[in-house]
C-alpha cells in the first residue's frame, strides 16, 4: 500500500487535488471536495491545464500569455472563494496533457485524493468518458472521486449522515479496498451498504456463498448487505439510486477481463449511470 494509501485508510488524508475548467461540472467537484477536505482537515489543490489548441496559438505573439493570464486570475478567484470557507487552497497552472499533468502533481505533491468532474454519460471536463476518464484511471494509483452533473449535494453538507454504497467483486483485492470504503463511513458517519452483483440465474451454492462471504465483511459492523443480479455495473446504478446513496465506492483493476468491477466497460457504465458521485479505489 502507497502512503497516500495508509493516508486514506488511516482517515488522515492531506491534500485533494481538484482539476478545473471553470465550467459549472467542476464547481460541483470542488464543493464535493470541500466537504470532503472540512471534515478530514485537507488542504485543496486546484490545478487549471492550459489546452493544447491554445499551446499551438502560442506561436502568435501575446496570444498564449494574455490566455495564461486570465486563466490564473480566474484560478486564483476560485481559490479565493475555497479560502472564504476557511480551508486552505493552492492554485496550481500547468501546461501539457490532462492525463500527464495530474500524475505530475500527484507525485510533486503526493496528493491523497484526486477528484474529478464529468458530464453524466457523456464527458469528463469536456472529454470522453471512454477515452479520458479511462486513461486517468489507469494512470492513477490513489483514490479518486468522479463527481458528475447528478443529484443535489444534499447530506455532502458535512451536516448529519451521509448514505455510502460499496459494491464489491467479492475478489481479495476488491475485498482489501473495503478498508477506504470504511475510513470514510467513519469520518462521515454513514449509512453503509456492502452490495455485490450475481448473474441473473445463479445456483443456490453460489448465492449461498456470496451471502457468507457478505456477512463476513460486515461481521460486527451495523452495515447493511444486499445481493443483487444483472449486469453488473446497471446493477449497481439502479440499486445504489433506489437505495438514495450520496457516494459509490468501488475497486478498480488494471488488468482483468474476468473480474465482474474492473477499469473498463463496467466502470464505464457505473460513472455513466450513477445518480451520485463515485469514489474508485485502484487495486
Amino acid at each position: 500500500m502507497t502512503d497516500t494509501g495508509r493516508n486514506f485508510v488511516n482517515g488522515t488524508i492531506k491534500r485533494i487535488l481538484v482539476p478545473v475548467n471553470f465550467s459549472s461540472k467542476c464547481s460541483l467537484a470542488l464543493e464535493h471536495a470541500a466537504v470532503a477536505a472540512r471534515i478530514y482537515g485537507a488542504s485543496l489543490w486546484l490545478m487549471h491545464v492550459l489546452d493544447s489548441t491554445i499551446l499551438v496559438a502560442g506561436g502568435v505573439p501575446g496570444v498564449l500569455t494574455d490566455v495564461s493570464s486570465r486563466a490564473e486570475a480566474m484560478l486564483e478567484e476560485m481559490a479565493e472563494s475555497v479560502r472564504k470557507l476557511e480551508l486552505e487552497c493552492t492554485p496550481l497552472l500547468r501546461q501539457g496533457p490532462l492525463d500527464s499533468q495530474i500524475q505530475e502533481v500527484i507525485a510533486e505533491y503526493d496528493i491523497d485524493l484526486l477528484a474529478l468532474a464529468t458530464k453524466a454519460g457523456t464527458a469528463l471536463g469536456g472529454f470522453s468518458i471512454a477515452c479520458t476518464a479511462e486513461r486517468i484511471l489507469r494512470k492513477t494509483i490513489i483514490p479518486v472521486l468522479i463527481v458528475a452533473e447528478c443529484r443535489p449535494v444534499r447530506k455532502w453538507s458535512g451536516e448529519g449522515c451521509i448514505n455510502i454504497f460499496y459494491a464489491t467483486d467479492l475478489s481479495r483485492e476488491s475485498v482489501r479496498s473495503l478498508e477506504y470504503a470504511r475510513s470514510m463511513q467513519r469520518r462521515f458517519c454513514a449509512d453503509f451498504t456492502i452490495a455485490h452483483v450475481l448473474p441473473k440465474h445463479p445456483s443456490a451454492e453460489k448465492t449461498q456463498a456470496a451471502s457468507q462471504q457478505l456477512d463476513k465483511l460486515a461481521e460486527g459492523t451495523t452495515c447493511k448487505v444486499a445481493i443483487l443480479h444483472g449486469s453488473v455495473g446497471p446493477a449497481i446504478c439502479e440499486a445504489s439510486a433506489e437505495a438514495g446513496a450520496d457516494l459509490i465506492i468501488t475497486g478498480v483493476k488494471k488488468h482483468s477481463i474476468l473480474r465482474e468491477v474492473l477499469l473498463g466497460h463496467t466502470l464505464l457504465e457505473i460513472l455513466s449511470g450513477a445518480s451520485c458521485p463515485v469514489l474508485t479505489i485502484r487495486l
